[in-house]
């Protein structure tokens, strides 16, 4: 066991005693794993430390994820068995095979980037599905579809564009081009071994060095092609951090272009919620909760903070799995702790996260 700040605890640590506030109230039980839901209820309180065990695997085992017992009607059964979904699927794929099928040729034989068709499809996928259940509800439910590099690509793609219409972006070429930051941003993953990109275990010192020259390796690729050069910096730039903790050069914010800090907080968003060959996604609420805790420095804030607004929005009406098992629909956002919204639960009643620190949304359903 040690005792460290709670500035330091990463979420998936595991709990060595339990979490009291200062009136008494249970917030977490020893032996579970603190989420960064908990972590933003803490400091509601001004709990500075946490007692936590020395396993050092804890993190890797880290997932919230809803349990298999979720079978019947819930708003995410009804939207996957819809047939406005079965449609958006095929488009879907359509788009991801198009994508694999463009960067392979362009890697291996050197054609060039034919991607109108790509975009005409992306266009075609948010004609038909800018009403109805909507883009972001098609979306929320297509992450547990596919976990592939082409189909993380199409994701960031998708949710750029989306975000970029946040923003307020009305320029359809402009907004051509943020898509497409999107599907290029991880291109030089081609040329990694896939071994490396599929381990379901932790990668090694080495391996990882090998995956974090993806950025460079993309960048490179596309260089020469007669492209948007915010397309090839957005392939270099999206693991850049504003305050100079990102790679593969240590860039601040004023020289990340800014169609390369949208994607990448996309980026992360997507492969955090996104199930991968090693663990579960995580519930949106906890990556919302986890961006919430970084230090406000490592991303373009402007984008940041639209991003997580309007992510939030898109749960309003979502079915939620709470920690304590019991089930509801999220009523309504708090703006002013985004994962912490109002809950009505299926008997009529209503909590409010923030008020309930000692509860959190496991899944949404």
């Amino acid at each position: 066991m040690k005792v460290i700040s709670v500035n330091d605890i990463k979420p998936g640590m595991i709990l060595a005693e339990q979490i009291i506030s200062p009136k008494g109230q249970v917030l977490a039980e020893e032996g579970t794993a603190i989420t960064a839901q908990q972590l933003l209820h803490l400091t509601y309180y001004g709990i500075k430390e946490l007692s936590i065990q020395d396993q050092e695997d804890a993190i890797e085992k880290y997932q919230f994820d809803a349990p298999d017992e979720f079978i019947g009607e819930t708003q995410s059964w009804r939207i996957i068995n819809s047939k406005e979904f079965a449609e958006f699927k095929r488009a879907y794929d359509k788009c991801s095979d198009r994508l694999e099928e463009i960067v392979r040729e362009f890697v291996e034989k050197q054609s060039s980037l034919n991607d109108e068709e790509l975009l005409d499809d992306i266009h075609s996928v948010f004609e038909k599905h800018s009403t109805g259940l909507g883009i972001m509800s098609m979306m929320l439910n297509i992450q547990e579809i596919d976990s592939s590099t082409y189909k993380h690509s199409v994701n960031v793609a998708i949710i750029s564009r989306v975000c970029g219409g946040w923003l307020g972006i009305k320029d359809e070429k402009e907004l051509d081009v943020l898509t497409m930051c999107g599907l290029y941003h991880d291109i030089g993953k081609s040329l990694v071994p896939q071994k490396i990109l599929s381990k379901p275990a932790s990668l090694s010192a080495e391996e990882f060095g090998r995956m974090a020259e993806h950025p460079l390796l993309g960048y490179n690729l596309l260089s020469d092609a007669d492209i948007d050069r915010r397309i090839k910096l957005a392939a270099l730039q999206h693991h850049e951090r504003n305050d100079g903790s990102g790679y593969p050069y240590g860039l601040t914010k004023d020289f990340i272009k800014p169609f390369s800090r949208i994607v990448a907080i996309v980026d992360v968003y997507d492969a955090m919620t996104a199930d991968r060959c090693y663990r579960a996604g995580v519930c949106p609420f906890e990556v919302i909760a986890q961006f919430q805790r970084q230090d406000p420095q490592k991303y373009d804030q402007g984008v940041l903070q639209v991003f997580l607004q309007n992510i939030a929005d898109s749960y309003i009406g979502t079915g939620v799995l709470l920690s304590d098992d019991s089930r509801g629909v999220i009523a309504m956002i708090n703006n002013q702790a985004l994962s912490s919204p109002l809950i009505r639960l299926e008997d009529g009643s209503f909590v409010d996260l923030r008020e309930r620190t000692d509860l959190f949304i496991r899944a949404c359903i």
